[in-house]
């Protein structure tokens, strides 16, 4: 991949790569925006097959995250770090603490949180070597796990999606399948089924498949997902989950869940409105987690309050409505209308500061 010409194509501001070899570190950084405030984004750990395919999920999610965050109402840009998980790598203090010193290397440009790999325990390390980091336990002074608002965010665009398809939100009766049923994906069951609705799940590691049959769900085999008849389908896991293949299988009438970049390419969602399935933009809806991490991390202000998340995290029913429309009065696909909103935003936020203000705040 030619670097320059691949953040040119994203509009990337700075892609940083480090390493240590004590710890076997492989990761590589990037900030996609600091038009609102400095990038935040997850730290994601895989076992890539190669840097160019780290390369490109780091520019898909980096780029998503200034999305996420802009449309959410929250001052930060976008960001991410990825590392290659190698060989022989240890999962321990070292080398989180290794990577917490990269992250202080950039001096607050980016603000690091956790995601595949990266837990609220060992978000600790990294705590030992950097204050820009955000989404630690509550025990030391953090939100804790933020899945819940993640969770609830998705829900919130779900009911509306559900109103704007089918003139009401009520959701009792409807059958939902979940792909993934994590920490986030088994909160949205439960929010569903407090609801009355029927929730199907399906998890290809079978201990999270127990839980789901320990909580009462009925579970289908992860071969079945994109097949299986439902009203809802909430992809709360892997990315590109649609794609011209996968496309042409589905049997829902509404896709709504908390997995990052659920559209392989941007035209796929073409795919679904020509079989009249409505796509609920994942970055629009899934950014209650990242409400909440932002709070935190400026909470040392004004203090963490979880009430202000959760009322900003509703907004997100107005939100998805609103984009809904956008999209049919523009004749275009709710992914981009999505998108425009959020570019709105930083464009009306940027566009004011041309006012000085004084030392510090230009």
């Amino acid at each position: 991949m030619e670097i320059f010409e691949a953040m040119k194509t994203h509009n990337h501001e700075q892609i940083a790569f480090y390493t240590d070899q004590s710890v076997k570190l492989r990761a590589i950084l990037a900030v996609h925006s600091t038009a609102l405030g400095p990038a935040m984004g997850g730290t994601r750990i895989y076992k890539y097959q190669s840097v160019n395919e780290a390369l490109g999920d780091l520019l898909r999610l980096s780029s998503a995250m200034t999305y996420k965050t802009a449309a959410g109402g929250v001052n930060f840009g976008g960001g991410y770090i990825v590392v290659i998980e190698q060989e022989g790598m240890e999962k321990k203090e070292p080398l989180f603490r290794s990577l917490g010193r990269f992250i202080e290397s950039l001096k607050g440009r980016f603000i690091a949180g956790g995601e595949f790999g990266v837990t609220e325990e060992t978000m600790e390390y990294i705590k030992m070597e950097t204050d820009y980091i955000t989404g630690l336990p509550g025990y030391y002074g953090g939100s804790g796990n933020h899945s819940y608002m993640c969770a609830y965010g998705v829900f919130m665009g779900l009911l509306a999606a559900a109103k704007h398809r089918w003139g009401s939100d009520d959701i009792s009766g409807k059958k939902i399948v979940i792909q993934g049923y994590g920490k986030i994906g088994s909160q949205l069951a439960a929010f569903a089924r407090d609801k009355g609705a029927q929730v199907v799940a399906a998890d290809i590691d079978p201990e999270k498949e127990k839980k789901a049959l320990a909580d009462g769900l009925e579970t289908i085999p992860t071969e079945r997902i994109y097949t299986e008849k439902c009203h809802i389908l909430a992809p709360c896991s892997v990315g590109a989950v649609i794609n011209p293949e996968t496309a042409a299988k589905f049997q829902c009438e509404i896709i709504a869940g908390s997995a990052n970049n659920q559209l392989l390419n941007e035209e796929d969602e073409a795919l679904l409105k020509k079989r009249n399935i409505l796509y609920t933009p994942d970055f629009i809806i899934n950014v209650g987690g990242i409400i909440d991490v932002s709070e935190e991390y400026l909470g040392y202000k004004t203090g963490y309050k979880s009430e202000k998340v959760k009322r900003k995290t509703q907004n997100i029913y107005d939100r998805v409505l609103e984009i809904f429309k956008d999209a049919e009065e523009n004749n275009r696909s709710s992914h981009r209308a999505g998108i425009c909103y959020a570019e709105q935003r930083i464009a009306s936020v940027t566009g004011i500061k041309g006012t000085f203000c004084g030392k510090g705040k230009m």
